[in-house]
């Protein structure tokens, strides 16, 4: 299309209001030579718009339409209403959903690489160490965005869980009375820390848990703070141990279709970007205040809160499950075709490290 001149209107009064507002409208576009069409996209989560998980991706949803002044509009399908947490990663690369929201824990197979997440028990403490860390290893350790790319995918927006906790159905004050007791963890690696502190470690579909935790089937769980409270398993195990430094490392991690991205003009790239950059801080905010929140909460409401000590932390850190963790995934990964899948756990040790002194007065047991 050639650039569009302008000049003096004046003389021509046929020029109509609503035709005038069609030029106004479309000006920028004109100019630049380009038209582009407002783009609709769907998004699939397992989660429900409110709490943690739903505050982060309804603020990011919130921050495309912001930065792109609405030319950028995505529709939601909370709750698992057309992909369930382990569809997801499929539905985004056939196209049922242009983007999704996707759990590393659910995919061990095909996002094998992106599992040595877990392999660090230990990490930043504060909100600016975490993100830091999960933007510098997917920046300097590309295999692990190659990996979501051989899924069709594109990743857009990163956020944290809160760290773990356990709540339990007898009191629970600390890790030595794991002893004994079956706990339910969401990850083989999780399950394995678990098994090293004595306790037996029990495997049970998400969608289950509450339930069997109610019925005594089990008699604690152990995962993320934030999903403890949401689902209110801390209503029918009311002991709580709670932890600062033992993060839940896996990124909650939301993608794009590839080929979506692909039809993407430059500025609806950038638009992407900077909704990214945009709600990452706002979010922010909020996930500094969400575990003294949900700690308040509880003790209000007369369940036992109590904070792992600084022995407990360095003797989970520590243990030897540890090390079997990280050789049985190397082993994994070579088989699965991966080179030298050691160099990749110590280059993300490497930066976990160094993120972890980001903001570290924020951090505690």
């Amino acid at each position: 299309m050639p650039t569009t001149t302008f000049r003096d209107t004046r003389p021509f009064t046929f020029l109509t209001s609503g035709l005038a507002a069609v030029v106004f409208a479309a000006g920028t576009t004109l100019l630049s030579g380009e038209v582009h069409a407002a783009q609709t996209l769907t998004y699939a989560t397992n989660t429900s718009p409110t709490g943690l998980r739903g505050e982060a991706e309804q603020g990011f949803i919130d921050a495309l339409a912001s930065v792109s002044g609405g030319e950028l509009k995505v529709v939601p399908y909370w709750g698992a209403s057309v992909l369930k947490g382990d569809e997801t990663l499929g539905g985004v690369k056939n196209g049922v959903a242009d983007m999704g929201f996707i759990n590393l824990n659910y995919y061990p197979n095909q996002l094998l690489l992106n599992g040595a997440f877990q392999l660090f028990p230990e990490g930043p403490g504060s909100y600016a160490g975490k993100m830091q860390a999960y933007h510098d290893i997917y920046d300097q350790v590309p295999a692990l965005r190659e990996e979501f790319s051989r899924q069709g995918q594109k990743i857009v927006y990163l956020y944290p869980y809160l760290p773990y906790a356990g709540v339990f159905n007898e009191p629970v004050t600390s890790f030595e009375d794991f002893e004994g007791l079956r706990i339910r963890a969401s990850s083989q690696w999780v399950l394995n820390l678990l098994g090293g502190l004595g306790a037996t470690p029990v495997s049970v579909p998400w969608s289950d848990t509450y339930q069997s935790l109610q019925s005594g089937a089990i008699d604690g769980v152990f995962t993320n703070y934030d999903s403890l409270s949401r689902t209110g398993m801390d209503e029918v195990a009311p002991n709580i141990l709670t932890t600062q430094r033992l993060w839940v490392a896996s990124p909650m991690v939301i993608t794009l279709n590839q080929q979506k991205w692909a039809s993407l003009s430059e500025q609806e790239k950038a638009w992407f970007q900077e909704a990214a950059a945009k709600a990452e801080q706002t979010f922010g905010d909020y996930y500094a205040n969400e575990f003294d929140r949900i700690s308040t909460q509880q003790q209000d409401a007369g369940y036992t809160v109590t904070a792992a000590s600084e022995e407990d932390i360095e003797r989970f850190a520590s243990l030897p499950a540890v090390d079997d963790n990280r050789r049985i995934w190397i082993e994994s990964a070579e088989e699965a075709g991966a080179d030298h899948p050691g160099d990749i756990i110590e280059q993300m040790q490497t930066i976990i490290d160094a993120s972890s002194e980001v903001n570290s007065e924020a951090s505690g047991s």
